[in-house]
């Protein structure tokens, strides 16, 4: 008898699409264990159907009314719910937008999907790569694995930009100066001086991926939360 397949539904909530075209990307590493359900796949995806994980991309605009109901809606009909890229995770970008722009005039506060929603795990980049987001997958449905504790931890917090990184890491003296933060970084706004990264303001878009790929910084967020990761039981639902 062929194993259940874990069901997975998409949504995308406003963004530039980058992360909703990662998804896409992943689907071939996914077929085998995930059922998909996404907009970019099929024709419909029912909010009234129940979902083992939800996969939501984008940040929400608070002036939404439709969006943030939407979002609402998305919490209740699945067990687990993962911010999937920066602007889900942590407002990334779209946190310096001001609105006040045709066709939506009245847009104008967009935040990370956790000010309407609990989320279980967030995933912040621009976008994350497609193995990491089928690692962070099959370790919910295993309920082992790093990733677990590092993304659990880092839904509890509300922001980790490279002005985080300098603020918790560098000028606090534990960074050993790996260079993974630059390495990582989408806009090169990091650079290594002396050793050690380097923060250049105006080139941060505030997406947090040098914050999760910092080793130091991810101990930090793990220690400071200890939080309990949610799973799904078994291999099926939570």
């Amino acid at each position: 008898m062929a194993e259940k397949k874990i069901k997975v539904l998409h949504i995308d909530v406003g963004g530039c699409e980058g992360c909703a075209s990662l998804v896409l990307r992943t689907l071939p590493l996914l077929r085998d264990r995930f059922e998909i359900h996404s907009k970019y796949v099929e024709d419909e995806v029912s909010l009234r159907d129940h979902y083992d994980i939800a996969l939501v991309t984008g940040s929400i605009c608070l002036n939404d009314e439709e969006e943030v109901s939407k979002l609402r809606e998305i919490r209740n009909a699945a067990n687990i719910v993962a911010a999937l890229g920066s602007c889900a995770a942590v407002g990334g970008v779209t946190l310096f937008a001001r609105g006040g722009q045709e066709p939506k005039p009245e847009h104008r506060v967009w935040q990370p999907i956790s000010t309407v929603i609990e989320v279980d795990y967030v995933m912040p980049g621009c976008p994350p790569a497609p193995a990491a987001v089928k690692t962070l997958l099959e370790n919910i449905v295993s309920g082992k694995g790093y990733f677990l504790n590092l993304f659990a931890s880092a839904a509890k917090m509300r922001k980790f930009s490279g002005y985080d990184l300098m603020d918790d890491v560098v000028l606090t003296g534990l960074c050993v100066g790996c260079g993974a933060c630059v390495l990582s970084c989408p806009t090169n706004a990091l650079q290594m001086i002396d050793r050690h990264p380097d923060l250049i303001p105006e080139k941060c878009i505030r997406c947090g991926t040098c914050y999760v790929r910092c080793p130091r910084a991810s101990q930090l967020m793990i220690k400071r939360f200890l939080v309990k990761p949610k799973v799904l039981g078994g291999g099926g639902r939570a």
